[in-house]
């Protein structure tokens, strides 16, 4: 089994790739949003340090500003488009094989253009099959919309990005691994209080760990490559940081003996 987290960037980036490789995790996962980054945190840093840490990348974080304007017509929705198609050639570029993209971004309500928004997706798609890399769709606010693309987006290059803790707290109606799981291509696992987007550690909120795990252990991603993300938010510095990723690092393994004992649902 393979344990990655997101690196994030509360604290010098340095000092969180040291603790996360020094705590044990086998993997890491980076932030690549365009509004965030800086000399520090730019995407050929983060490789670099991901590099010199002997940390393989699992999966970056492609920007998510603005994404719900790919389903209006407007000049913004072209715009981001091609920002998205900019970003999957620059993974081809940098050797990064998952970039995961938020189809929708806020709490406001996408427009309803799904032919449009379908269109620029393919675009998306083509792109990905051009540069060899692969786009994983993440369940966010609005379900429809993911469900959408999944359904009428038919390339080996794109699959689904399950994230636990946005289905729990934006649509706790839904079971998007019982649908998808089949094309996962990445997992961003947390918990929270059934309300709002806490990023807490597995088993400290209301998810429903029994159904998810049973759930994951049955999809390539995990029960083939073996792999567990978690997208905790990791606070503090020093011995705190190392110990809250430590402390992570034990939620991810509880998780994975935890799908031993699970049935999927």
């Amino acid at each position: 089994m393979y344990f990655s987290i997101y690196a994030g960037s509360k604290s010098p980036l340095e000092d969180r790739f040291r603790a996360i490789r020094a705590v044990g995790y086998d993997r890491v996962c980076l932030n690549f949003d365009e509004r965030k980054l800086d000399e520090e945190t730019s995407w050929e840093n983060q490789v670099r340090l991901a590099d010199r840490y002997g940390l393989p990348i699992e999966n970056v974080h492609l920007s998510g500003a603005g994404m719900t304007a790919v389903w209006s017509d407007t000049q913004a929705g072209d715009d981001v488009t091609q920002r998205l198609i900019d970003e999957l050639r620059r993974m081809g570029e940098l050797g990064i094989r998952t970039g995961i993209a938020h189809v929708t971004w806020g709490h406001k309500q996408p427009d309803t253009r799904f032919d449009l928004g379908l269109a620029r997706y393919l675009r998306a798609a083509e792109a990905a099959e051009r540069y060899n890399v692969y786009l994983a769709l993440e369940n966010s606010v609005y379900p429809e919309y993911v469900h959408y693309l999944l359904e009428h987006v038919d390339s080996t290059h794109v699959g689904f990005c399950y994230d636990s803790g946005h289905e729990n707290a934006f649509a706790p109606g839904e079971n998007y691994l019982a649908r998808w799981g089949h094309r996962l291509l990445a997992m961003h696992l947390h918990d929270n209080d059934g309300k709002n987007d806490l990023h807490s550690l597995p088993f400290t909120g209301t998810v429903n760990w029994a159904r998810i795990m049973g759930q994951l252990k049955n999809t390539a991603l995990f029960a083939r490559d073996g792999v567990l993300t978690l997208e905790c938010g990791i606070a503090g510095d020093g011995t705190a940081m190392e110990a809250n990723f430590a402390a992570a690092l034990e939620a991810g393994k509880r998780l994975a003996a935890y799908a031993e004992t699970c049935g999927g649902v």
